[in-house]
C-alpha cells in the first residue's frame, strides 16, 4: 500500500518535532502533501526523477498553481535537514528489495516526488537508513550535499 511520505524522527537532541519553513511556490506548479520539493530560481518546485536542485524538504500543502508564481510566502514544507523521512520505493526495476549492505551506503534517486528508485543511484539524494520489503518502504536521510540549508 502507497504512504505519502513523512517524518518518522528527528536527528540529533531536542524534541522530535521537525521545523516547518514557508516559501513562495513557481509558477504552473501543481505540488501534493507529501511531495519533495526543491527550490529553483528562489521559487518552490515539486522534485521530479532528474532533480538536480537541492532538496528543500516534503510540502505540508496542496496546491495547483497557475501560470504566475504565488509570492505570498505561505507555503510550509517540513525540512529534511536533520530528519529521518519514510518513504515507499519501487520494486519494478531491476532492485526489488534492500539487504543490510545497502544501508547507510549508495545515495538513490527519486522515480516521482514521493517514491525512491532503488535503480538510480547516479546523482542519488537519499541515503536508506531502514527498510520494509514487505511493505515496500524505506526509511531515509537526505544527504549532506543535496540539503538546502535555510
Amino acid at each position: 500500500m502507497a504512504i505519502i511520505p513523512y517524518v518518522l524522527r528527528r536527528i540529533g537532541t531536542g524534541n522530535n518535532n521537525p521545523d516547518v519553513e514557508k516559501f513562495d511556490v513557481t509558477g504552473s506548479e501543481s505540488i501534493t502533501t507529501g511531495d519533495f520539493v526543491v527550490v529553483a530560481s528562489g521559487l518552490l518546485a515539486k522534485a521530479t526523477s532528474a532533480t538536480t536542485n537541492e532538496i528543500v524538504g516534503l510540502a505540508n500543502f496542496t496546491l495547483a498553481n497557475g501560470s504566475s508564481a504565488t509570492t505570498t510566502n505561505n507555503y510550509p514544507v517540513v525540512l529534511a535537514k536533520n530528519v529521518v523521512i519514510r518513504m515507499n520505493f519501487t520494486n519494478a526495476g531491476t532492485k526489488k528489495t534492500f539487504t543490510q549492505a545497502d544501508l547507510y551506503g549508495s545515495a538513490y534517486g527519486i522515480s516521482d516526488a514521493v517514491t525512491l528508485n532503488p535503480d538510480d543511484t547516479t546523482g542519488g539524494f537519499l541515503q536508506v537508513v531502514g527498510y520494509d520489503n514487505t511493505k515496500l518502504t524505506v526509511d531515509v536521510v537526505v544527504t549532506a550535499a543535496a540539503q538546502y540549508l535555510v
